[in-house]
């Protein structure tokens, strides 16, 4: 009886317990993943076991596979025979040929073993969602550096020309504005390429020549322009993150994309972890993504639980009143989870989730147009056991005596209305006392 046996180094033929001949990798992690992949070509073993012409046994499932792909009779060794095989790896690789000693063939055994780790490392690294992951954070990351240093340059261009703070709300504008220079060459030209209104051009023009702020010198003027550069450079940067996040997550994430938008998708997906990762979440884990410490808070204390986190900033539930949003937001969350599971195991747009979600949407907008009476009132304790509280015996009990009398102390908490002997004196007050020398 022949059998086929696969090991890291090559494939074995066996006759009745011999070995008949051997088929070694020329790169032993690559021939051996794609045998594993089933993508492997085995030319010379297809023609030596077609010129057998007899059943043969084989010990892995994927060579199997292989096998019967291409005609050959085979079938799969048993449990026992392939744990024998098993733990006499090391000695079929040296009567293969493969390795001189047993030493030889336990070094060759370890290089591979570190190999296939290598390889499928540098293969999860390579994964597009994870550099969707890395850009959706650092745009986040250029979100908080840009307010820091808007924040300085507004007090500090601020002592220049103060009255602008509360004028140009646009982080942008401003920095433009600063590159400009000092509050007397800043003219109408200025403000228009900046892209700011008619009307406050007028209003920014007139408020530049009657400003009250204090002069500034032409070294502190450059230090403060060379902030309003790099938030000009942040500001540029921003936007061709925010490209490339949109290309790739319509590349990789098309339905997610469709259903949550690109930012919220992106967010959630790097909160997963990987695309394939959030495919596998419910959709209620999904709904309170971001939302994790008010969930832990709300089993821990009783209070209401959350119900949104990343999702608060999709558009659909942003915009609807206070009592629909929780519906609404375990809507998108089931329709994201399909969205995400057509991703990675499917292929192509599936227009149709975005149809069933709106109507969904406008289900739930028509049925809940106003509060119920549980909505209108402020926030209420929540209880896990069905909103009844737990009954204690020692509380709750219907002839439990308003007060317990104590036997060691007859006087207290009786009825009768006569208390300790000295309850009737006054206790005297004490200050500070002196210490005795």
């Amino acid at each position: 009886m022949y059998s086929v046996i696969l090991t890291e180094l090559g494939i074995s033929v066996f006759n009745d317990g011999k070995m008949e001949k051997a088929f070694g990798f020329n790169d032993a992690v690559q021939d051996y993943l794609e045998i594993k992949n089933k993508e492997a070509n085995l030319g010379e073993l297809i023609s030596f076991l077609g010129s057998i012409q007899r059943g043969v046994t084989v010990s892995d499932d994927s060579l199997l596979a292989i096998l019967k792909k291409n005609s050959i009779d085979s079938r799969l060794m048993d449990s026992e025979e392939r744990e024998r095989v098993q733990s006499s790896k090391p000695e079929i690789i040296v009567e293969s040929g493969f390795a001189s000693s047993l030493q030889d063939a336990f070094g060759r055994l370890r290089d591979f073993a570190l190999g296939v780790s290598s390889s499928k490392i540098s293969k999860v690294s390579e994964s597009p969602d994870l550099h969707i992951i890395q850009a959706i954070n650092s745009l986040d990351e250029i979100d908080k550096i840009a307010n820091v240093l808007s924040s300085r340059l507004r007090e500090w261009y601020g002592l220049h020309f103060p009255e602008i703070d509360n004028m140009i709300d646009s982080i942008n504008g401003y920095a433009q504005t600063v590159m400009a220079g000092k509050r007397d060459s800043l003219t109408k030209q200025v403000f228009e390429d900046a892209g700011f209104p008619e009307s406050k051009v007028e209003m920014l023009s007139l408020i530049a020549s009657k400003s009250r702020g204090g002069d500034i010198s032409d070294v502190n003027l450059t230090i403060v322009q060379s902030i309003a550069s790099q938030i000009l450079d942040l500001h540029g940067l921003r936007k061709r993150l925010e490209d490339h996040i949109e290309s790739e997550m319509a590349a990789i994430a098309p339905n997610l994309s469709a259903i949550l938008g690109t930012a919220v998708g992106a967010r959630i997906l790097g909160r997963a972890g990987s695309l394939k990762r959030l495919a596998g979440l419910p959709a209620s884990t999904i709904q309170v993504l971001g939302a994790e410490k008010a969930l832990f808070r709300s089993l821990k204390t009783g209070s209401q639980p959350p119900k949104h986190g990343l999702l608060f900033q999709h558009a659909m539930v942003h915009a609807a009143p206070r009592w629909q949003r929780g519906k609404i937001a375990r809507a998108i969350a089931a329709k994201a989870v399909i969205a995400a599971r057509i991703d990675v195991y499917g292929r192509g747009l599936n227009e149709t989730l975005l149809d069933k979600l709106n109507i969904r949407v406008d289900e739930i907008g028509k049925k809940y147009e106003s509060p119920a009476e549980k909505d209108v009132g402020g926030p209420r304790q929540f209880r896990r056991n069905g909103g009844n509280p737990r009954y204690n015996p020692r509380r709750d009990s219907l002839d439990r005596p308003s007060k317990v009398r104590d036997s060691r102390y007859p006087g207290r908490g009786s009825k009768d209305g006569q208390g300790p002997k000295n309850k009737s004196k006054k206790r005297k007050k004490f200050g500070r006392r002196k210490s005795k020398r």
